[in-house]
């Protein structure tokens, strides 16, 4: 059996645990400065790029679809969100669908379809009629002429909301 006596030095201890105490306290610091800052470069993006994001609400869905049309120069790489149901024409191809609303034209409540010609590449996981908020960046295409283009950036499908009509345009 070895019994070994260790003296100890009661300040060598102390200065010691001071030290590693010192160097934590640095290592926590610092750690908790770099976090805050990476939270807060996370969360700046992601503003900046909801910043150049419009988002057209319903009362002025047609009056966008006229301008958009009329002055599609305008309109180009402009990112916008807007919803919809999903209408297809028969001769689209497997990307296109339209994100329409129905536009009441009177008083007896005649409608008919509107929307933007919208393009995305899993468009066949929507069916006719669905629900959806599509947020996109306006680009020049052709159909049967030259007309702007909805390209999706994200698609969720949504419930139909409540002001699911809209009316002509007042521009």
């Amino acid at each position: 059996m070895f019994v070994h006596n260790i003296k100890l030095n009661k300040n060598k201890t102390a200065k010691i645990l001071i030290i590693i105490t010192v160097i934590l306290a640095i290592f926590l610091l610092l750690f908790s400065i770099f976090s805050v800052y990476k939270t807060s470069k996370e969360e700046g993006n992601i503003v900046q790029e909801n910043i150049n994001i419009i988002e057209i609400p319903s009362n002025d869905y047609t009056n966008f679809l006229k301008d958009a049309h009329e002055n599609i120069d305008d309109y180009i790489d402009m990112k916008v969100k807007l919803t919809g149901y999903v209408y297809r024409m028969p001769d689209f191809n497997n990307t296109q669908f339209v994100l329409s609303r129905t536009m009441i034209l009177n008083s007896v409540n005649s409608g008919v379809v509107v929307g933007i010609l919208t393009e995305y590449d899993n468009s066949s996981n929507f069916k006719d009629g669905e629900w959806v908020e599509v947020t996109g960046t306006i680009i020049r295409g052709n159909y049967k002429g030259e007309m702007p283009i909805l390209k999706v950036i994200d698609i969720k499908e949504i419930s139909a909301p409540s002001d699911e009509y809209v009316y002509p345009p007042t521009i």
